[in-house]
């Protein structure tokens, strides 16, 4: 059984990190990023190895590694609108729940604490798919920055969803680079459209969910043109939104 006590100390650990972080200057939220992410990443296979059937996978990394990454930029953003506890609190909470919830997808169950694992790793994914855009827009960096940026995150974390439900095949990985590269295609003409973060954080998530959904239903044999109209009519119906927000 993953013990409880280290997954608590690290959330701990985490929560006072990010406390420290926003005493900093802004300009090491990414260092600092990368190095919460590291220890995230050296966090999982020492609190996993503990199951019997485990076997280090790096894609159970990726979403620990992700909230911990995007965790010191997304709490000063969130003190700067003064909802600090938020993200101060939220990320530990966030990467707490990840790990036990990778721990309980390590051997393949159709139990209601695996589903329930299942659906917390999907959801955290798209919160830190959220994170990321939100960052990437904010920053408005030019495209050379923020298309390979999109990729990666896209790529990435489309892998990591993919794999929680089966084993990685090879056109798993393909999949998931594609979807990388639709991001990457979707954030370039974003640059030039006159959007707030959010908006365009918003437009960059409604994408990679529709894209994520079609390509899941593909990798599992089971799409149909019910599903594609479904995904296709909510993603008309999110950038219906994001268009009329812009206007506003």
């Amino acid at each position: 059984m993953i013990s409880q006590e280290r997954l608590l100390v690290l959330a701990v650990l985490f929560t006072m990190a990010l406390g420290v972080s926003l005493t900093l200057e802004p300009g090491i939220d990414l260092p600092y990023g990368l190095a919460l992410a590291l220890l995230a990443g050296v966090s999982v296979p020492y609190l996993l190895h503990t199951h019997p059937a485990y076997v280090f996978s790096p894609t159970r990394l990726i979403i620990p590694a992700g909230v911990a990454l995007a965790a010191p930029s997304i709490a000063r953003l969130l003190a700067n609108n003064s909802v600090v506890l938020v993200g101060v609190f939220g990320p530990p909470t966030l990467l707490y729940a990840c790990i036990y919830a990778e721990y309980q997808v390590v051997r393949p169950s159709t139990s209601d604490k695996a589903q329930l694992a299942r659906f917390v790793l999907t959801l955290a994914a798209y919160v830190v798919a959220l994170a990321i855009f939100v960052l990437l827009e904010d920053a408005k960096a030019r495209a050379l920055i923020s298309a390979p940026l999109a990729a990666l995150t896209g790529g990435l974390l489309a892998l990591r969803l993919f794999t929680v439900d089966q084993r990685q095949e090879a056109r798993t990985g393909l999949y998931a680079a594609a979807i990388g590269l639709t991001m990457a295609e979707v954030i370039w003409p974003l640059n030039y459209w006159v959007l707030s973060a959010a908006a365009g954080a918003a437009a960059l998530l409604m994408v990679f969910y529709v894209v994520v959904g079609v390509a899941r239903h593909l990798l599992a044999r089971d799409a149909s043109w019910r599903l594609l109209v479904e995904y296709v009519t909510v993603g008309a119906t999110g950038a219906l939104f994001i268009v009329m927000a812009s206007r506003l």
